[in-house]
């Protein structure tokens, strides 16, 4: 066993990780479908990735064959674990009872964990190599259970160094639904934030959404940014100005109202629909700092 060279045992090992891939993820994919307690599925499976990989790797002659076996399974479970969070594996009603990406996060798993864990324990012995085996599936499986808080964070730093102001306004009546972060370059020359704002209809009042939009105030003024825009599906646009550097766009027949400003270092814009232009004029007082947290959390 001591006499298979390093390409021999990670071939072997690797295949023994696609021979317990696949069982493994159909076995799994048919037993999702029935009445079986959520904790036991795991540990089932989770057992018969260590059996088989253990079977296995004697088989294949593998060098500490036994806690190759114990160790491979183990590795290949936490990276079976990750990859079924990162991965979007669809509903098996969609798919009959084996989902396309089931087998593919299962055998990615399986040949990478065996791989590792038989290269690690090949003599002689080598502690870095212990430490990768254990530390890349339990750090792979450790960050997708931590997956929504990381993708969180990330928006929040996104949100940052964005360089738009992080302002909003408070609407009275209104909720913020939706928050959407633009950079540079992908739909406008300046980055920006547009967030979306809804009011309920009550039996004396239909629904009504305000769209408000946030740019550094490098990126234009009231006047041009209302003046861009002459025509709408055919509908001819006009903008009129208001005191305090603030324009107003409508459209004949149109119930869309749009109020171009100024909000401290910011230019803003807010895109009204079933609403009276001096409501929309009046939440330019109701801008305020927010945090990008909060921000982050609407997304």
């Amino acid at each position: 066993m001591q006499d298979l060279s390093t390409k021999a045992v990670r071939g072997r090992a690797a295949l023994i990780g696609l021979v317990t891939g696949i069982p493994t993820a159909i076995i799994c994919a048919d037993m999702q479908e029935e009445e079986l307690d959520r904790t036991v599925l795991p540990l089932a499976m989770f057992l018969l990735a260590i059996i088989l990989g253990t079977v296995g790797a004697r088989l294949a002659r593998l060098p500490r064959w036994g806690v190759v076996g114990l160790v491979g399974g183990s590795a290949t479970w936490l990276l079976i674990g990750a990859l079924s969070v990162l991965v979007p594996v669809p509903e098996s009603e969609y798919f009959g009872p084996l989902p396309v990406l089931v087998v593919p996060v299962y055998v990615v798993g399986g040949v990478v964990g065996f791989a590792l864990s038989a290269w690690s324990f090949m003599s002689p012995l080598r502690w870095w190599a212990v430490a990768l085996v254990v530390a890349l599936p339990l750090g792979s499986w450790g960050a997708a259970q931590y997956k929504p808080q990381i993708l969180a964070w990330l928006e929040v730093r996104s949100f940052e160094r964005s360089g738009v102001p992080l302002i909003a306004p408070a609407i009275q009546g209104c909720r913020l639904v939706h928050v959407d972060l633009n950079a540079a370059g992908e739909q406008e020359p300046k980055p920006s934030t547009w967030l979306e704002y809804w009011r309920d209809a009550t039996p004396n009042r239909g629904f009504s959404e305000i769209q408000v939009t946030v740019w550094p105030a490098a990126a234009g003024n009231p006047r041009d940014s209302c003046l861009a825009v002459t025509e709408n599906l055919g509908v001819p646009l006009r903008c009129e100005s208001l005191p305090g550097d603030r324009w107003v766009r409508t459209g004949a027949g149109s119930s869309w109202v749009t109020v171009f400003a100024r909000s401290g270092d910011a230019l803003v814009m807010l895109n009204g629909s079933s609403i009276v232009e001096a409501d929309l004029v009046a939440v330019l007082s109701t801008f305020r700092p927010i945090s990008a947290y909060e921000l982050a959390m609407v997304t």
